[in-house]
């Protein structure tokens, strides 16, 4: 019975030992990068383009976040570019955009749209046909008011039912909206 304990001591202390070990790259997640600024750039289909932000500098706590409120003309057909930067170094902005890009198959943007608002249709796909986000359109419709939130989702299932339920979240922030 002594020695039954002893395995079954020695087995579960290597159970544990070997769960506590780093896994290299379970699911090809990298680290989160830090994103402090999210850039829509809207332009009008025949005219100019208009870019809002959302910055938070100093990451996850501290300041609140500083975003512009957007506002876009009624009945009008827009293309939407997103970008997402690494702006917290004063002397060194990190285009996270052209990460997203080469791995656009383990990433997703998410639009959420409230209120007059309706949510952007996505324009560009991955090498496997599914969409990325980073390139979209929007008509909008009647003036009003309402919110546009912007996810940027990392490894998510996009042949889910809802695919930005899935995945890490490596951003997410909302921008109030004015169509007028």
């Amino acid at each position: 019975m002594k020695n039954f304990k002893f395995l079954f001591a020695i087995l579960a202390l290597n159970a544990v030992l070997f769960s506590a070990c780093d896994k290299e790259d379970d699911h090809n997640h990298n680290e989160g990068e830090l994103i402090t600024t999210v850039k829509l750039t809207f332009t009008e289909v025949g005219g100019g383009s208009t870019e809002f932000t959302v910055k938070d500098l100093d990451g996850d706590g501290g300041d609140a976040p500083v975003a512009d409120d957007i506002t876009l003309k009624a009945n009008t057909a827009y293309t939407i570019g997103v970008e997402f930067l690494d702006e917290s170094k004063a002397d060194h902005t990190h285009d996270i955009t052209e990460e997203v890009k080469e791995e656009s198959a383990e990433h997703l943007v998410c639009f959420d749209a409230t209120g007059s608002m309706t949510a952007p249709t996505i324009g560009d796909l991955d090498g496997n046909g599914k969409p990325i986000g980073l390139e979209s359109a929007l008509a909008t419709g009647a003036a009003g008011a309402g919110s546009l939130q912007v996810t940027l989702k990392h490894l998510p299932n996009k042949s889910a039912t809802d695919p930005c339920s899935t995945g890490d979240t490596d951003v997410d922030v909302t921008f109030e909206v004015t169509i007028e």
